[in-house]
């Protein structure tokens, strides 16, 4: 996280960059992701047979800001909600404020993995291709995979990203996906065969005006086109030629943009994450709708637009032509062929004919995907995974449990689930030990192993406590200087750790020269090593936290609460191999408490 120093001006209060440390989090989840194998073959118990009435859900969501593919996933949870399920929607995001999701909602710090935080349930959905081995690995429940499509579909990728990708999509209990072309695409490159059950609309939100007019709430006449244009499928660079060229042609129309997140080259009018009745009314209002996607799996903005009983124009990507047909609900053109879309534009602005029956058709389209018969299906392929799924019993292995206290009363049955449902030679917990006055350290401790098993370690988010420090603490005697006020020892010992150890040693050892420093009373060479270290290691919260002590303790400004805010979103830096337990209650308590 680099700090914002760039000023020469050092009354600024400084604080942390989010964007960076949330960017540099989110990499190492993906790496982290990256480095799991396949699951083994192992035994498993006879199957569980019928589900439970109410089935307990849980959603692992890979964004929430405004787009198809999260609509989807919150419908789905507000609709098996409503049929008596219990859901939980997980994400690193905070809830979305542009739809009213009323499934429990909890938000997962981006330094711990998200499958890490699913509780007991029946059967866990990863949204996103790359979550699927995470949540294989808890060996609580089935997986299913809400393939919705993206890269790994659709374009080129290498032979490593392609592996990467065939171990998490292979590894799934079940696939559900919501185009059958699409599916023929999975199948053909993954050898993955799913289940096929489209997206539907919400008649509340898209639905027809009373009257139809294009100029409707005060606007011009307009196009609408949705997509933020940092993803380049979307084709808002086509879109924005498209615009030009009805223009030229002698329309007075204006563009409408929805995006979810401020884009990149603005142009039109650009409406940023509008909650639902703003969306719906802009689709209601506009002229014609137009997508310009290279692919979509199934392209859910131009139904909601037919739904709406707007005329569609759109590329012949794979996902719209799941329901689009050319001259009957909608206008199609060739992917990148921008001239061919405006003209198939002028030809809806200038035939009040042909957008008449391309409205009548969408509406008639848009009708066959209703909600009300999509859900039982999902709730039927949830009830047939979890009948047919049974828990792992693989391997012999040994726990040495002795002396640790485990945060949740289950923590231990759960270590037996991801031992026996690992392919790894040993599982490791975080386990708290005594630091410093107010801190308690957190350290990845192997406590199982597998008989046979090589020398790979599964680590598994199942927090405990310990008294004592670990023996293998690797500047054990540092700390004992540290503690007994010998600084100056102290420092030399945490340095030679530093200096000698490898890169996975350097973030812990760091932490303990910053904070020796400071009780030397050195704060400009503190304040000189966590400028490097919050840039070399922008997702580690301890940093941030360091960072912010010491700035204070110098005097300096500080956003506190952009500093407290950072290490809530970032939470325990459980990709590296130490950090402080809990950080969000020690940032409060010496930022905030001060203060008030």
């Amino acid at each position: 996280m680099r700090p914002n120093d760039t000023s020469p001006d050092p009354a600024l209060p400084l604080r942390p960059d989010l964007a960076a440390a949330v960017a540099a989090a989110r990499n190492a989840e993906f790496l982290a992701r990256r480095a799991l194998p396949a699951p083994p073959p192992v035994p498993r118990l006879p199957p569980f047979g019928d589900p439970p009435e109410r089935l307990r859900v849980c959603y692992l969501v890979p964004r929430t800001d405004v787009g198809g593919g999260a609509r989807v996933l919150f419908e789905h949870a507000n609709r098996l909600l409503t049929r008596g399920h219990r859901v939980t929607v997980l994400s690193h995001f905070p809830p979305p404020a542009w739809f009213d999701l009323r499934a429990r909602f909890r938000q997962v710090p981006f330094g711990v993995e998200l499958a890490e935080a699913v509780p007991a349930c029946d059967v866990i959905v990863a949204g996103y291709w790359d979550q699927v081995l995470a949540a294989r690995a808890l060996g609580i429940a089935p997986v299913v995979h809400f393939e919705q499509g993206d890269f790994h579909l659709f374009e080129d990728i290498d032979d490593d990203a392609r592996a990467v990708v065939a171990r998490n999509v292979e590894a799934a209990d079940a696939t559900i996906i919501v185009s059958g072309t699409v599916a023929e695409v999975l199948r053909q490159r993954y050898g993955v065969t799913a289940t096929v059950i489209p997206n539907a609309v919400d008649p509340a939100v898209f639905h027809p005006p009373t009257v139809f007019d294009p100029a409707a709430g005060g606007r011009r006449p307009y196009l609408l086109c949705v997509g933020w244009d940092g993803n380049t499928f979307k084709g808002i660079a086509e879109m924005r030629q498209v615009w030009r060229s009805v223009v030229e042609h002698g329309h007075d129309v204006d563009v409408v943009w929805v995006t979810p997140k401020p884009p990149r080259e603005p142009f039109g009018e650009v409406v940023v994450a509008p909650d639902q009745a703003t969306l719906g009314a802009l689709f209601r209002g506009a002229a014609v709708y137009v997508c310009c996607s290279h692919y979509e799996t199934f392209g859910l903005p131009p139904l909601e637009a037919m739904a709406s009983g707007t005329p569609v124009v759109s590329t012949r990507n794979t996902g719209v032509l799941e329901y689009a047909r050319d001259g009957v609900n909608a206008l199609l053109a060739d992917v990148r062929d921008a001239e061919g879309l405006a003209a198939q534009v002028r030809r809806v602005l200038d035939g009040p004919d042909l957008a008449a029956r391309l409205r009548d058709g969408g509406l008639r389209t848009a009708a066959g995907f209703s909600w009300d018969t999509i859900v039982p299906r999902i709730e039927d392929t949830y009830r047939q995974v979890r009948a047919a799924w049974s828990p792992a019993t693989g391997g012999d292995w040994r726990f040495d449990l002795g002396g640790l206290r485990f945060v949740d009363a289950d923590a231990e049955q759960r270590l037996r689930q991801r031992a026996a449902a690992s392919g790894a030679g040993a599982v490791a917990v975080p386990v708290t030990f005594p630091a410093f006055d107010g801190h308690r350290a957190v350290r990845w401790r192997v406590v199982g192993r597998r008989t046979g098993g090589g020398a790979d370690v599964s680590r598994a988010y199942l927090p405990a406590h310990a008294d004592v420090v670990p023996d293998d603490l690797p500047y054990a005697e540092a700390l004992r200087d540290f503690t007994a006020g010998r600084f100056d020892r102290a420092l030399a010992g945490f340095l030679t750790v530093y200096r000698r150890g490898g890169s996975a040693t350097r973030p812990s050892a760091g932490r303990w020269i910053v904070l020796t420093l400071l009780e030397l009373g050195d704060d400009e060479q503190a304040a000189s090593v966590l400028s490097g270290a919050v840039e070399a290691f922008p997702d580690h919260s301890d940093f941030h936290y360091l960072h912010a002590m010491s700035a204070m303790l110098s005097g300096r400004p500080i956003d506190a609460a952009a500093y407290v805010a950072a290490v809530d979103a970032l939470g325990p830096a459980t990709h590296y191999d130490e950090w402080f337990d809990d950080p969000a209650t020690l940032i409060r308590e010496r930022l905030l408490a001060p203060a008030q």
